[in-house]
């Protein structure tokens, strides 16, 4: 069952993760561009290239973040930097107000520990896979 609420839109905080490369480029594994014809193009890149991964959170109160990940991202620390980053900011800004937390399926979102760590702190107001129905 879908609750339909006025303002729950303007009360959802979007959020994800970016990979930048040191040499400038990063990482668009989900942009697509569609076009007429087939373009022919091969584009070659390095691989293994040094970087950082960066999360950020947007919402209608605003910019959250960024924050940087050492290494890769992983369930254990996004779990981290959840109860250590994120949450404290989203609150500091939400204080008492509702808000709904959405994060897509990536592995490190769907970690077991992530699931429910997001189940115990936020009752149902969470947005991504195998999260509660809203």
């Amino acid at each position: 069952m879908v609750i339909r609420k006025p303002g729950f839109m303007g009360s959802i905080i979007w959020s994800d993760e970016a990979q930048f490369k040191l040499n400038g480029t990063v990482n668009r594994h989900n942009c697509v561009y569609w076009g007429e014809e087939n373009p022919h193009i091969t584009i070659e890149k390095a691989v293994n290239l040094p970087g950082v991964n960066v999360w950020c959170g947007l919402s209608s109160r605003g910019l959250i973040g960024p924050f940087r990940f050492e290494g890769t991202v992983t369930g254990i620390n996004y779990l981290t930097m959840l109860a250590d980053s994120i949450f404290p900011t989203i609150r500091a800004l939400y204080c008492n107000d509702e808000f709904y937390f959405q994060q897509d399926g990536a592995p490190p979102h769907y970690h077991r520990d992530v699931r429910a760590y997001l189940d115990q702190n936020l009752s149902g107001q969470w947005i991504g896979r195998r999260g509660p129905e809203i």
